[in-house]
């Protein structure tokens, strides 16, 4: 999703109680930072009180989530306090705005000792040292090694500084990937066969042909094809990767979607909606999301990660599966993102940070989160096992989510990712509004972004 910028991180420098940058916040922090503990949902009141007069190590966890994942996670602490009795956990709770909000605590020097972080924020601390390399600690615990995750997932939290060893900067909760969610009401009603896991992007376009009609007879479409989202890019990005294309050179140097394949593929999204019609435009679709036409059933197709999965349990009215993205040029290829749970280089309690991170990405912690549907775990144990691969709630073919990590791109991003983003998102509305051509939209692109791209350092 596109937000705002973060400010600049100066290095970090864990000696320091602050960073270079705090006295901006210098007249409001002390008020902000007290509202953020006392409205954070996860937090209970007297914990770190407790903590203190019990003689408990205490632990302050960052996270954003739902309530029900909240509800989960309160559940394992609670596992954890009992294993660990001589450790607490107060619970930073932050549901949205959640970087703005931990950028303010890092300025203030109140950085929480354990972080929940996604790959594609990962990189600006990483980049400026707010996090503490974990494959020490990996290295020499009996409960957690590499090799239980999927390498994707840990690659989407390597990071190198110049000058610096390789880090690993957090263990990996989930990962999270694009697959096509499809109606299979809509297939069977319409006479279409469902989609095969080798099925091509000609299959793909033929299948949202069929799918697109007017089904009141007034002369405008009413049902589509297939879902269309402009925003953020990783629901364009496996047209660019399994085109053939990349979206950055392995060190940010370069941007480049301006290649013959990356342009390809964005062509290809962009003619869904504005050659074949195959996709709602804005004035179709209205102020609904794509999640909500589909299960209106006015979009037969949706593309789309596991997030959708607790939703449709709950509201579809009709049958329904996923199956894998259709192969382009070079086959199936979606982003794997990752979140994940990393130490701060400035907690006091290393060892108590290990073993909270330890516990939270074990077996036993990643099935329980995964048993609501809403996530694809991290761990292959877990992800082969019956916590993610339920046979008795859809979709049928959960494996289509573990089938496409092999051949998926960690969707490595630079440290001022935010900014690159709303960048791309400038240069492609002309695009997928019919305006432009990609090639007309990429004349220099490379010239705009390069400033935002680092001098060394990276994945």
């Amino acid at each position: 999703m596109t937000t705002t910028p973060f400010p600049p991180l100066q290095k970090f420098n864990p000696g320091q109680q602050s960073l270079g940058w705090a006295w901006i916040y210098k007249f409001f922090l002390v008020g902000l930072l007290g509202g953020l503990l006392v409205l954070c949902s996860g937090c209970r009141p007297d914990e770190s009180l407790s903590g203190a007069a019990s003689g408990r190590t205490t632990l302050q966890l960052a996270t954003w989530g739902s309530a029900e994942e909240v509800k989960v996670l309160r559940t394992l602490l609670d596992r954890f306090e009992r294993v660990y009795p001589e450790l607490q956990v107060d619970l930073l709770h932050i549901p949205d705005q959640y970087y703005q909000k931990l950028h303010i605590l890092i300025a203030g020097g109140l950085v929480p000792d354990v972080i929940f972080t996604n790959s594609l924020y990962f990189p600006v601390y990483a980049e400026s040292g707010v996090f503490q390399d974990l494959r020490p600690f990996v290295a020499e615990s009996p409960e957690v090694q590499e090799s239980d995750f999927f390498p994707s997932a840990l690659a989407a939290f390597a990071w190198t500084n110049p000058g610096e060893p390789p880090m690993l900067g957090a263990l990996p909760r989930d990962v999270s990937n694009l697959v096509v969610y499809y109606n299979r009401s809509l297939f069977r009603e319409a006479g279409v066969r469902d989609p095969s896991p080798d099925w091509t992007w000609e299959d793909f376009l033929q299948k949202a042909q069929a799918l697109t009609q007017d089904r009141n007879g007034d002369g405008r479409l009413d049902q589509f094809g297939v879902s269309f989202n402009r925003v953020p890019p990783l629901f364009w990005l496996p047209f660019v990767w399994s085109a053939g294309g990349e979206l950055f050179d392995p060190g940010f140097q370069q941007i480049l979607l301006t290649s013959p394949q990356a342009m390809a593929g964005l062509q290809f999204y962009a003619d869904l909606r504005n050659k074949h019609h195959v996709a709602p435009r804005q004035v179709e679709s209205g102020s609904a999301t794509m999640s909500q036409l589909f299960l209106q059933q006015k979009i037969a197709m949706m593309l789309s990660g596991r997030w959708s999965v607790p939703v449709f349990r709950e509201q579809a009215g009709f049958d329904w599966d996923v199956v894998p993205f259709p192969q382009g040029a070079v086959g199936s290829r979606v982003g794997i993102d990752a979140s994940g749970y990393a130490m701060a280089a400035k907690t006091k309690h290393p060892q108590a940070a290990w073993a909270l991170i330890a516990f939270l990405t074990s077996q036993e912690a990643i099935a329980k989160a995964s048993q609501s549907g809403l996530i694809v775990p991290a761990r292959q144990d877990v992800a082969a096992s019956g916590a993610f691969l339920n046979p008795d709630l859809p979709p049928r073919n959960s494996q289509a989510f573990i089938e496409a990590i092999p051949t998926g791109v960690p969707t490595h991003t630079p440290p001022r990712w935010n900014e690159v983003a709303e960048v791309l998102g400038l240069a492609l509305d002309p695009v997928w509004d019919g305006k432009k051509t990609v090639e007309q939209a990429m004349e220099g692109l490379d010239e705009t972004v390069k400033p935002l791209l680092p001098q060394g350092g990276g994945r």
